[in-house]
């Protein structure tokens, strides 16, 4: 081989067409550098077009033309000889002397030609393809006879078996049908990554493969791509000819329709696929359909499920029918022993589960397994489970972002409103996967409603309004429908939730009170009979909780604090009993709930001591107490700093942030970050409730100078 030849730069170029007087764009001494190749024949047809326009957006093309043009020129003035050979490097085989010699007829010096192809423009110093010769070999000797050229190319590869991805990919893209380069890039791709296997699908249809037989496997990709359009469009495509399609592909396709329809918030769809498909055809997936039709409240089928699948005993068919053991049995748990039985069930599905990343489904052994350690109150296990799950899955799989939102609710319950912030702030939810959405939606009300921020809120609820209006509620969504719920209140319209209450309230009833499901329901029932004044809608859910209270501790604390608020809520709280069940919300993480009902507590009874301790108690469960300091001890009543004190004295007699200011030598501004940090520190709702309870705690009561 002879060395390479001198090629041109972009700063070259540039520099040759100054030397012309026609200076030109560093942008498009790029474009024709990439063109090109930097070969100085052609390099120098580009810029002689260059001197015919004015604009690099018209320029652009009119280069394109140019070259294309030069190089058809060069081409039709080679013989046919020269030209296979230009068309063979072009699809590879530049640097394979032996293939050119076994496919050219009549070929002498290969070397010569190549060199001479190289000096033209035509290929590069490597013997491959430059950008757009495709086109220039199509105008000067027509496509047919460069996919002839290009098919006996793909027969003798595949007959010494030296075919490879990128030339298969460039012979489909070509307009090459065959069927063994559609087998080799369908059979490329089920190997592939995620983001290669949809193209090189796509490609093997182009090359002839059967697209029906492929949709299943290309709307699998699709999803785990997060594409929940492209994904249901190919499983539309089998089922409209379903009658034609074996059982393997009918399962896969089924399973991924039933995986964009959870990620759609619609789980009822889900199990009315499956419940379609027939236990006959689920076979290996009849475990996914059981687990599918537990979470609609479908016991039906899902009791005709149970046990049906067929799968050999592979560690991802092992996983989904622990998954559905395990859902069933955290179902009918009644005791803290069953239901600490289905917590290990469904870990055991997680352990198990965690290479099938690639498969679609409704829902995962992780996300499952985190939410009923959330509606037990075992936090510690939730984290840990998003932790180890989070690590397998790819950034963009629809149960990536689940898991990340699940997590972020964790933080939210254990009082780390930071944290949950921080999650949800670095994920990034379509507007098509309504699941997740509702979760955001859930976390977003939740944490404004933590902070006592009625703007925030107020916005968070107006955002929601669609997914709350579009969504199906399964077993699985009960904790973004009581945060939802208690927004609704909070706001003022209720009757936006109605329905989604009405369904949770159907599948709670289809399946006989699944107790450690509903008491995190009946909790946000208590909350929200709190937050709307009217006791006597708290006393069904209180009641649910107290059946609960068996099943285990979480739901046995959750019953205290409803008989606690019960008290509360009628005007004669009973303090002792309000402590301890604030105490035992914040064991199980609920510290903000704890925090809320000792403070509200506090305003309701009429012993000052007794108001004092009850806020004394808010506050340390809101704000964990740190390693004790020698400042510490000198803070004035109710913890506050001493500035926040003087703030609070003001505040309680009625003076404004501008006259507070003025008295204490600080701006009006930093009088209302003080108010506001005094607030979070209390747990005060309001200012009114904020107000009550500096007065509880002492300020205002020993001054008369207004």
């Amino acid at each position: 081989m002879t060395p390479a030849r001198e090629r041109l730069t972009k700063p070259d170029i540039a520099a040759l067409a100054a030397d012309r007087g026609h200076p030109i764009s560093a942008a498009l001494a790029g474009t024709i550098a990439t063109i090109t190749g930097g070969c100085p024949r052609t390099v120098d047809a580009a810029l002689d077009a260059a001197q015919h326009s004015d604009a690099d957006s018209a320029v652009t093309k009119v280069v394109a033309d140019a070259v294309r043009g030069h190089r058809i020129e060069v081409l039709r003035a080679m013989s046919e000889i020269d030209r296979t050979v230009v068309t063979l490097a072009h699809f590879g085989v530049g640097a394979d002397h032996d293939a050119m010699v076994d496919l050219v007829d009549g070929i002498s010096d290969v070397d010569s030609i190549l060199d001479e192809a190289v000096a033209a423009g035509l290929v590069s110093d490597s013997f491959t393809a430059l950008p757009d010769l495709d086109n220039a070999l199509i105008g000067a000797i027509g496509r047919r006879r460069v996919l002839a050229t290009a098919t006996r190319l793909l027969e003798y590869r595949c007959k010494t078996d030296t075919l490879d991805t990128s030339t298969a990919v460039m012979m489909a893209r070509a307009g090459v049908r065959h069927g063994e380069l559609a087998h080799f890039l369908a059979s490329s791709a089920s190997g592939a990554g995620i983001d290669s296997a949809a193209l090189l699908y796509g490609y093997a249809v182009d090359a002839g493969a059967d697209a029906i037989a492929l949709a299943p496997q290309r709307a699998e990709i699709a999803f785990l791509l997060g594409d929940l359009l492209s994904a249901e469009q190919f499983c539309d495509s089998v089922l409209e000819q379903h009658e034609s399609v074996d059982d393997r592909q009918l399962r896969t396709t089924i399973r991924v329709s039933a995986a964009v329809a959870a990620e759609r918030g619609m789980a009822t769809r889900s199990s009315a696929l499956y419940s379609w498909l027939g236990v006959e055809r689920a076979g290996s997936d009849a475990d996914i359909a059981a687990a599918v039709a537990l979470t609609v409240g479908d016991r039906t089928v899902a009791d005709a499920m149970a046990g049906a699948s067929n799968a050999p005993p592979t560690a991802s068919s092992a996983a989904t029918g622990l998954l559905a053991a395990g859902l069933r049995e955290s179902v009918t748990a009644i005791s803290t022993a069953e239901a600490t039985a289905a917590t290990s069930t469904l870990m055991r599905a997680v352990s198990l589960s965690a290479a099938a990343s690639r498969g679609a489904t409704p829902d995962s052994a992780a996300a499952t397994a985190i939410l009923f350690a959330l509606h037990g109150g075992d936090l510690a296990r939730a984290e840990s489970t998003a932790v180890r799950a989070a690590a397998t899955l790819p950034p963009r799989h629809p149960h990536a972002a689940r898991i990340a939102l699940l997590h972020a609710w964790t933080a939210m319950l254990a009082g780390d409103v930071t944290s949950a912030q921080a999650r949800i702030d670095s994920v990034q939810i379509p507007l098509s996967h309504s699941r997740n959405q509702l979760f955001l939606h859930g976390l977003r009300v939740g944490l404004a409603r933590r902070s006592g921020d009625s703007g925030s809120l107020s916005k968070a609820w107006d955002d929601a309004q669609d997914v709350v209006a579009s969504y199906s509620v399964d077993l699985l969504s009960f904790l973004p429908v009581g945060e939802l719920w208690l927004a609704a209140v909070r706001v003022g319209q209720p009757e936006r939730v109605s329905h989604l209450l009405a369904q949770a309230d159907a599948v709670i009833a289809q399946l006989d009170e699944p107790r450690v499901w509903s008491s995190a329901l009946h909790w946000y029932g208590v909350q929200a009979a709190i937050l709307g004044e009217r006791p006597a809608e708290l006393v069904p859910h209180a009641r649910a909780l107290a059946r609960s209270a068996e099943s285990n501790h979480y739901a046995a604390a959750l019953a205290a604090a409803g008989r606690a608020w019960l008290g509360v809520l009628q005007g004669h709280p009973d303090v002792p009993e309000v402590e301890l069940a604030a105490r035992s919300l914040t064991r199980f993480g609920l510290s903000w709930d704890g925090a809320r009902l000792a403070s509200e507590a506090a305003l309701r009874v009429a012993d000052t001591r007794s108001a004092t301790s009850l806020l004394q108690v808010a506050r340390s469960l809101r704000l964990p107490a740190s390693a004790p300091t020698a400042d510490v001890a000198d803070e004035p009543k109710g913890s506050l700093s001493a500035r926040e004190a003087e703030v609070a004295e003001l505040l309680v007699l009625g003076v404004t942030y501008r006259e507070a200011g003025a008295r204490l030598y600080i701006s009006a501004k930093t009088v209302e970050h003080h108010v506001a940090r005094i607030r979070r520190r209390l747990g005060a709702g309001s200012r009114s409730e904020l107000l009550s309870m500096l007065r509880a705690l002492g300020y205002g009561a020993d001054s008369t100078d207004v």
